[in-house]
C-alpha cells in the first residue's frame, strides 16, 4: 500500500479508465458533450492497442449489427451531440443513401468506422499503447485509501504510474476455448477462436480458394452462423462443417416485448429483483443474447444446405448433438475428436483448420483487481457486489468508486456486456463521479481532457 504523500507530483484523473473500447469511447463521447455544454473534471483511459479496433477479424462481408443504429454511443443520453452515428452519416456525405436502405442496422464495418471516425475526433482521450498492469490502494494519514495508483507500461515497455479519484475498468471478453483444445493446438495456427477469424483463415486464402480445404465450425451463435457461410462462400471446393450441442440452430428472440429487456427500466427492475428471479430472467431471455442467430442467417445455413442436396453434393454439413472434446496439432492441420451426445460414441477426424465460435468470458479482471480485492464486497457465491451505477460496492474506508463494464450481469443483466446500453451506461457512471463531489486525489484537474496523463511517469 501506498501513502499519498509518495504519489505527489504523479499525472493525476478524475476518472481513469482502462480499456478504450465502444464502452469507453461512449463515455469519452458524452464527456465530451457535456465538456462543451460546461462540463467539468478530467477523463482519461489506457488503451494497450496502438490505435483503436473493435473486433478486426470479425468484420465479414455482409454481416450487420444486431443492434438499431440509434442506439450509438451517445444518442439515448445525449441526441443531440455531435458524436451520433447520424452525425458521422452527415459528415461523409451518406446520410439519405443509408436512409434510402430502410434499416436500422448496419454493417458492422460501417459501424466500426463510425467507432473510429468517433475516435479520431477524442484523441485527447486516451493514450494508445499502454496496457495496465495494477491497481494500487493509496491512503491518507488517517489509513484511508483516498484514491487509486494505476501501474501501465508504455509502446516501449517503460513502467509508468498515475493516479485517480476513481477507476473504470473495460477489458473485454476473453475467448472461451473448450476444455479438450490445448495450448499446442491453439499455438499450431491450425485451431483458433473466431476472435480470430480472418487472420486465421488468411494462410487459406493464399494457399488457394479453390483447393479442397477442410473446416471445422465449433459453435450455435451468430457467429459459428457467420464463419460457417463465410467459409462456404470464400471455399467453394472446401468441406465445411458446422457442429453444435442442439437439435439446431436456435433463432434470436428479438421480438418487440422480449427486447424491453435492453432498456435502463429494466435494468432498474433486474438489479432490484432477488438472486433467484435475476437467474430466472437471465434463463428465459438466453435467446436474446446467447448461442442463438438472427433469422436471416439461419434461413441462409438452410438453403446452401438444401442447394447442396439439390445438386447432389456433399461438401457442407451440420452436425447436431455434437461437442468437441478434443483437439491437438496433427500435421499442418488439427485432429478434431466429437462425440455424439445421443450415443456416447467418440470419433477423431483431422482438418485443415478448426474455428471455435464459443463465445467470451467477461471475467471481472481479477488480475488488475488483486491489488485492491480485500476491498471488494462480494456474495455469497463469490461474485462481486455492484451497485446500480455499475460500481463495486467497497468496505468502508474505501472512497474511490470502481466501475465495472461487462462482468455485472449477474447484477444488471443481459446489458452487462453489450453495446446496447452503452450510453446509459457511460452517462450512468459519468454521472456518478460527478456526485462523489470534488476530487480527493493528488493534483489540480483540469477542467477538460489534456494530454497530460504521462507527465512525471517514471521507469
Amino acid at each position: 500500500m501506498t501513502t499519498s504523500p509518495a504519489t505527489a507530483g504523479l499525472p493525476h484523473q478524475r476518472l481513469l479508465g482502462i480499456g478504450f473500447g465502444p464502452s469507453h469511447l461512449s463515455m469519452a463521447a458524452l464527456h465530451a458533450s457535456r465538456a462543451g455544454a460546461g462540463g467539468a473534471g478530467s477523463v482519461h483511459f489506457l488503451e494497450a492497442r496502438e490505435t483503436f479496433a473493435w473486433h478486426p477479424d470479425m468484420l465479414l462481408p455482409g454481416a450487420r449489427m444486431q443492434v438499431a443504429f440509434l442506439k450509438d454511443l451517445v444518442t439515448p443520453r445525449e441526441p443531440t451531440s455531435p458524436f451520433s452515428f447520424v452525425n458521422f452519416l452527415v459528415a461523409h456525405g451518406r446520410l439519405e443513401q443509408f436512409l434510402d436502405l430502410a434499416t436500422l442496422n448496419p454493417t458492422r464495418r460501417e459501424f466500426v468506422e463510425y467507432f473510429r471516425w468517433a475516435a479520431a475526433r477524442l484523441p485527447g482521450y486516451a493514450s494508445y499503447g499502454h496496457r495496465a498492469e495494477a491497481i494500487r490502494p493509496a491512503t491518507g494519514p488517517d489509513g484511508t485509501v483516498t484514491h487509486l495508483e494505476v501501474d501501465h507500461r508504455g509502446p516501449d515497455g517503460t513502467r509508468h504510474t498515475a493516479t485517480a479519484d476513481h477507476v473504470s475498468v473495460a477489458p473485454g471478453g476473453s475467448p472461451v476455448v473448450p476444455r479438450g483444445v490445448g495450448a499446442a493446438a491453439r499455438e499450431s495456427g491450425a485451431v483458433f477462436h473466431n476472435s480470430a477469424f480472418l487472420t486465421g483463415i488468411e494462410p487459406f486464402h493464399r494457399r488457394g480458394r479453390d483447393l479442397p480445404h477442410r473446416f471445422l465450425v465449433v459453435g450455435a451463435g451468430q457467429s459459428a452462423a457467420e464463419a460457417f457461410q463465410y467459409l462456404a462462400a470464400e471455399f467453394p471446393a472446401a468441406a465445411v462443417t458446422l457442429a453444435h450441442r442442439g437439435f439446431a440452430l436456435q433463432p434470436a428472440n428479438s421480438s418487440a416485448l422480449a427486447n424491453a429487456i435492453f432498456a435502463p427500466a429494466a435494468v432498474d427492475l433486474f438489479h432490484g429483483a432477488d438472486p433467484a428471479r435475476r437467474r430466472g430472467i437471465l434463463a428465459e431471455l438466453r435467446t436474446t443474447n446467447y448461442a442463438a442467430v438472427d433469422d436471416t442467417d439461419i434461413d441462409a445455413v438452410a438453403e446452401l444446405l438444401y442447394d447442396q442436396r439439390v445438386r447432389g453434393g456433399q461438401r457442407l454439413a451440420v452436425r447436431r448433438f455434437t461437442e468437441l472434446t478434443a483437439c491437438h496439432p496433427a500435421g499442418a492441420g488439427a485432429a478434431a475428436t466429437l462425440r455424439d451426445l445421443l450415443t456416447g460414441e467418440e470419433g477423431t477426424e483431422e482438418y485443415d483448420a478448426v474455428v471455435l465460435a464459443t463465445g467470451y468470458d467477461f471475467t471481472e479482471a481479477r488480475g488488475l483487481l488483486a491489488g485492491i480485492d480485500r476491498y471488494l464486497l462480494r456474495d455469497e457465491d463469490g461474485r462481486l457486489l455492484v451497485d446500480r451505477d455499475y460500481s463495486v460496492r467497497t468496505a468502508p474506508g474505501f472512497a474511490p468508486k470502481v466501475f465495472l463494464h461487462g462482468a455485472a450481469e449477474h447484477t444488471h443483466g443481459l446489458t452487462s456486456t453489450l453495446l446496447s446500453l452503452i450510453a446509459h451506461r457511460a452517462g450512468d457512471i459519468l454521472d456518478a463521479v460527478e456526485a462523489t463531489g470534488a476530487a480527493r486525489g493528488p493534483g489540480t484537474l483540469p477542467s477538460t481532457p489534456t494530454d497530460h496523463l504521462l507527465q512525471g511517469a517514471h521507469a
